[in-house]
């Protein structure tokens, strides 16, 4: 059996796929299995893999699935996967020729720690500059919510986990909705787990830095109950009071866009002292929201 799974959830991206492909074809180590998950495409990428099959010098797996969006096809591949260790690339990202090895022989020194559920890296563009900003130290050991909310290590990252755990920690999924921030159980996990942070860029991709943009902020809104649950994870008792009172706005947000009664929210916030302070200006921000984002 190999050791690491990578897994691309894709939907109508089947004239993409090669860009992940050529990057798996040129590692230095095949110690692992391409696992493609068809969220629904109505496309021609399960043709597309079959050719790509033809090619390759690993093993690839593919698995069709009705559309549910990226989360639910995190989830189809928790069920599926078999590998020591899960890495996500997505459909039209790359990996670096030594990702593999590289997070192998980083796996060597959390293998047998099981406070430690994976390994962090960074992602970086084409030209090879980080994306957003570095870890505090390479090779830190910390839980996720400290490294990257409350020290502001902001920017896409690359996170490696190890199946076991993260098969403890499958992402919620709503009837209706298409998305659920990665975020939600990365943060979720943090309560329970550390993580090994390093100062290396893995993981190549297009990204567009800065604020959230009004494609984003659409996305959340018509998928409130997701975005409360990633918000609610994220002004966890880990989180430090700035990080923690602006996430305990956007969870009471979303949850009104999602129509939970008060007393549900108030029940499964951390901090009841913030959401009772920040519940006017909670609800004023979800009126504006409803009326820019409810009809687009």
């Amino acid at each position: 059996m190999k050791t690491l799974a990578i897994v691309t959830p894709s939907f109508n991206r089947a004239q993409l796929l090669s860009v992940a492909f050529n990057s798996l074809k040129n590692q230095t180590n095949k110690d692992f299995v391409w696992y493609i998950i068809d969220d629904g495409s109505k496309d021609n990428t399960k043709v597309v893999v079959e050719e790509l099959k033809q090619n390759a010098d690993f093993e690839i797996v593919y698995q069709y699935k009705e559309n549910g969006g990226k989360h639910t096809a995190l989830n189809t591949a928790l069920d599926i996967v078999k590998e020591e260790l899960i890495l996500i690339l997505d459909s039209d990202d790359e990996l670096t020729d030594d990702a593999v090895e590289t997070v192998l022989n980083d796996h060597a020194l959390i293998r047998d720690d099981d406070k430690i559920c994976g390994l962090g890296y960074l992602k970086c563009h084409q030209d090879m500059k980080v994306v957003g900003k570095e870890y505090t130290q390479d090779g830190v050991v910390d839980n996720f919510t400290n490294q990257r909310i409350n020290l502001n290590t902001y920017g896409d990252k690359c996170e490696v986990f190890k199946t076991e755990i993260f098969k403890q920690y499958r992402f919620p999924e709503f009837e209706d909705e298409r998305f659920v921030s990665e975020s939600a159980v990365w943060c979720k996990m943090s309560l329970d787990y550390k993580m090994k942070f390093f100062n290396k860029a893995i993981y190549i991709c297009e990204y567009l830095e800065g604020g959230l943009s009004d494609n984003v902020h659409k996305r959340l809104f018509k998928n409130p109950k997701g975005a409360a649950e990633c918000y609610l994870m994220m002004s966890s008792k880990q989180a430090s009071f700035k990080p923690r009172l602006k996430y305990t706005i956007a969870y009471t947000v979303y949850s009104f866009a999602a129509k939970v009664k008060c007393k549900q929210q108030f029940k499964r916030v951390s901090s009841k002292l913030l959401y009772i302070s920040t519940f006017i200006p909670a609800w004023i921000i979800y009126l504006t929201k409803k009326r820019k984002y409810k009809d687009k």
